[in-house]
């Protein structure tokens, strides 16, 4: 490759890398959100955990770990420490293996103040993004989402 290919290139790359983008974009989305909820000593990802364990009552791990496409040893790592602050713990299973996560009373009540904290979150996450932003931000999860659960 010429050196002027080479540059163009480069430039190229350093302008349109769509994985640069959107590790810039979720750099900025999460710190709005770390933001809101660092009162409470909760992550964004805490928090959805929390969220999606008391939509479902019980979950595991594994279904955790599913849902929100993070590595198993990113939620284990999360679950420890909600557990060790006391916000989600060990459910009965349907047998000795299955070990659901549910929440705890102090779990519910981190989930019901985080709450407040996630509206305004979430109202400057859809300020900075604007609606159409937010509007393909879900089209293209949607889709991602029904490639990836497709193969």
């Amino acid at each position: 490759m010429s050196r002027r290919k080479t540059q163009d290139a480069i430039e190229f790359m350093a302008r349109e890398c769509v994985g640069n983008q959107l590790r810039l974009l979720d750099r900025v989305v999460t710190s709005i959100y770390e933001v809101e909820l660092r009162p409470l000593k909760l992550t964004p990802s805490q928090m959805i955990i929390l969220a999606i364990t008391a939509r479902e009552g019980r979950v595991r791990a594994v279904e955790l770990s599913r849902a929100l496409q993070m590595d198993a040893s990113t939620v284990s790592r999360n679950v420890e420490r909600m557990r060790a602050r006391g916000w989600v713990e060990q459910a009965p299973g349907k047998d000795s293996r299955s070990r659901p996560l549910r929440l705890t009373a102090r779990g519910e009540k981190v989930l019901e103040d985080a709450i407040v904290a996630w509206e305004g979150a979430q109202a400057k996450a859809v300020g900075f993004l604007g609606k159409e932003g937010v509007a393909l931000l879900r089209r293209t999860t949607k889709s991602v989402k029904a490639r990836t659960s497709a193969g």
